[in-house]
């Protein structure tokens, strides 16, 4: 009679957890599949952040574009580690968008531009500001929100 205690009291546990198992994904009932996705809970992804080129003349206009990234999420910019503003990633995890850099010679240099989702996502990609450099345009037909820093980076 004991062991059909014991065998008894073990079902119940394994009933129990898997009732309980089953509690625990009444919340997400109601979202959509693509909600549900695995890399969404894992955190995994794998962003990377081009730009059309490299070296530019003050007051030239850089075209990046992300990609990689969390789907439908706004992604927050930065120039050089300051705020620079915000884009809405796509159905795909793709961004676009236009830095306008300062038209001064003071600033010349290099600048760092980061695209960045929840933290578990990141890119960075650089272009230098040169004298000797051509003044260089966003490609024809690129669209995406337009951000732009004076001498004098944002805070």
């Amino acid at each position: 009679m004991k062991q059909f205690s014991l065998r008894t009291f073990v079902r119940t546990v394994f009933a129990l957890a898997i009732l309980l198992a089953g509690i625990a994904m009444v919340p997400y009932v109601e979202r959509p599949a693509a909600a549900l996705e695995w890399r969404m809970m894992a955190g995994v992804y794998s962003p990377e952040l081009t730009v059309h080129a490299n070296e530019g003349a003050p007051g030239s206009a850089f075209a990046f574009t992300g990609s990689g990234f969390p789907a439908y999420k706004p992604a927050t910019l930065f120039v050089d580690g300051r705020y620079l503003g915000r884009v809405m990633t796509d159905e795909h995890g793709m961004a676009r968008f236009v830095v306008q850099s300062p038209a001064s010679y003071m600033a010349l240099g290099h600048y760092d531009i980061t695209m960045e989702v929840d933290m578990n996502a990141s890119a960075t990609q650089g272009f230098v500001l040169s004298s000797d450099a051509p003044l260089v345009w966003a490609p024809d037909g690129f669209a995406g929100p337009v951000f732009g820093f004076g001498t004098r980076l944002p805070q």
